[in-house]
């Protein structure tokens, strides 16, 4: 067979044309074919014919899915992430839901996420002066301005892909701390604790730091719940947030928390202490007590240490046995 012979589809059986053929480890496919494979699929040369069938007859099923796949929840600018959390799915596409039939996005179950980490990329741009002859010069040292890149890194249980990119910035944000830094800092985070609840917490690394939020161990997020229902790019972060609604049912029951200090006012101990200054129903002066007869010492003069506990230096506040001078700064007893 001849190199430029015609080649037919192994799949679905049409011919091939011209720069069309797309090789598989035991044969050949056809590029309406491979369209049709996941879009995070990326080990098609290694696969056999029977195995790119199977994938294809998943894909067929996901359409189904993908129908009946109803987002409350939706995140990120360049690849947007749609959630499903009534049925506990979620779905990865560059557009928006009514254009999903041609790119068949997988659906996947949030219990195939295996670990969630944020990696902040950095570039840099070099910042230049205008030299005594009009041209272009360095500085000296150089001075740069740092862009980054905001990447969500999936790693995943499914028979087709193990992991993927999601890249939530559409456009370089320049300079850390700024309000769109900080902005998909905290989308990141949002998305990390939505679909990965009790994931570990993140070291706030950047600059190519990988902030790692697995499944295994460390501080949960926000308790396993999402922080907002999501991004809007026009409106900031969505106002559908079904936790923002709700009270927490403990508030009102704990009787400390309508008061500044209910436990004081409650404490039957409280009322009962000779050594306040104003008199009470135990030893008022009803009662003869000893509080209306007499103040309270302790209250009145400032606190003196006996002789025998030695001195407390003016300088340092140290205290000192009986030596004349401060054993921890060198000042003279007074």
């Amino acid at each position: 067979m001849g190199l430029f012979d015609k080649k037919f589809c192994d799949i679905c059986g049409e011919k091939i044309g011209l720069l069309g053929n797309r090789k598989l480890e035991d044969g050949n496919m056809c590029k309406d074919c491979a369209k049709k494979l996941s879009p995070f699929f990326s080990d098609r040369r290694s696969s056999t014919i029977d195995e790119i069938k199977q994938q294809l007859a998943y894909r067929e099923q996901n359409k189904q899915a993908l129908a009946g796949f109803t987002p409350n929840l939706t995140f990120g600018e360049e690849k947007k992430i749609y959630v499903d959390t009534m049925n506990g799915n979620f779905v990865v596409s560059r557009f928006n839901k009514g254009s999903w039939s041609e790119e068949n996005p997988d659906v996947m179950p949030l219990s195939s996420i295996m670990s969630c980490t944020l990696k902040i990329d950095e570039d840099r741009d070099e910042i230049y002066t205008q030299g005594k002859d009009g041209q272009r010069v360095s500085y000296s040292p150089p001075r740069y301005k740092f862009f980054y890149d905001f990447i969500l890194e999936f790693k995943v249980n499914n028979p087709y892909f193990d992991e993927f990119e999601v890249k939530l910035n559409d456009t370089r944000i320049e300079g850390v701390g700024t309000i769109e830094y900080n902005r998909f800092q905290q989308m990141a985070m949002q998305i990390i604790g939505t679909l990965t609840p009790g994931a570990a917490m993140p070291n706030m690394n950047m600059g190519g730091m990988n902030m790692g939020m697995g499944m295994n161990g460390g501080m949960p997020f926000n308790n396993g719940m999402p922080m907002n229902q999501g991004y809007a790019p026009q409106g900031g972060f969505a106002q559908q947030n079904p936790y923002a609604q709700q009270q927490n049912p403990y508030a009102q029951q704990n009787p400390y928390a309508q008061q500044p200090n209910a436990y004081a006012q409650q404490n039957p101990y409280a009322q009962q202490n000779p050594y306040q200054q104003a008199p009470n129903a135990a030893f008022g002066a009803a009662a003869g007590g000893y509080a209306a007869q007499q103040p309270n010492a302790y209250a009145q003069q400032p606190a003196q240490a006996p002789a025998s506990q030695g001195w407390v230096c003016p300088a340092c506040g140290a205290r000192n046995g009986e030596s004349r001078f401060c054993e921890c700064c060198g000042t003279p007893r007074q």
